[in-house]
């Protein structure tokens, strides 16, 4: 006998974690160098380009694309830590909620941008985004 403690017998599914592992820390490493690049073409786009409407969305798809690329590896950590995104957790869940979160923070900065921001508008937005996630989430335990 090869092995003398059973558990460090090779199991038949573990060809198949290590492969779902490596491939989960693929996906949220290309997340996260895409929200690091859209951070640096916002951040480069805030001090170069003047505030015209063009500039303005364009500031804010890369508010989203930055806000979910760096947001996702962070919640797919905080899934593991505490269950919040489905049982179990998928990578569906976190980018789902960071896509979520980083629209919310988008919206508050138009209406920011229009002085129309205060505190009612921003518990509404936040109150839209826990509705959205509970309804994904209770449409997913459906059949």
């Amino acid at each position: 006998m090869l092995y003398q403690n059973d558990s460090l017998m090779p199991q038949p599914g573990a060809a198949s974690f290590i492969v779902t592992t490596v491939r989960s820390i693929v996906v949220y490493l290309v997340s996260f160098m895409t929200g690091l690049v859209a951070a640096a073409g916002l951040a480069w786009l805030v001090i170069n380009a003047p505030p015209t409407r063009p500039n303005l969305a364009t500031a804010l798809a890369l508010l989203v694309v930055a806000g979910t690329g760096l947001l996702a590896p962070l919640l797919h950590a905080l899934h593991g830590r505490i269950p919040f995104g489905g049982r179990p957790p998928t990578q569906r869940a976190a980018f789902r909620q960071a896509l979520l979160l980083s629209l919310a923070l988008a919206a508050a900065a138009l209406l920011q941008l229009m002085h129309l921001l205060d505190g009612t508008l921003l518990l509404g937005i936040a109150a839209l985004v826990i509705l959205v996630e509970v309804f994904a989430q209770t449409r997913s335990h459906q059949p």
